[in-house]
């Protein structure tokens, strides 16, 4: 197997399993998106993994969609890092 193929497929399910506990959090326990650093960076970088996949895929639309993703979540750090 190859490592690319490895490290999609932990990036896919660490981001399958953390989706699925903030969309937890947001039912049940009213949570806005307003998330601990942490868990952004490690989505960020599952989000950026996935990205770089899909563009050596050369599909190119879901590669796009990813990249704003990631770099949604870099602004949400940065915002959250820097804020007084």
């Amino acid at each position: 197997m190859q490592k690319s193929s490895i490290f999609n497929r932990i990036a896919l399910a660490v981001l399958s399993i953390m989706v699925i506990g903030v969309l937890y959090s947001f039912i049940w326990h009213k949570e806005s998106f307003d998330r601990p650093i942490w868990i952004q960076v490690v989505m960020t970088f599952c989000f950026l993994m996935l990205s770089l996949n899909n563009f050596r895929l050369k599909k190119y639309a879901m590669g796009w969609i990813f990249a704003g993703v990631v770099v949604a979540f870099v602004i949400s750090i940065f915002w959250d890092t820097t804020a007084i």
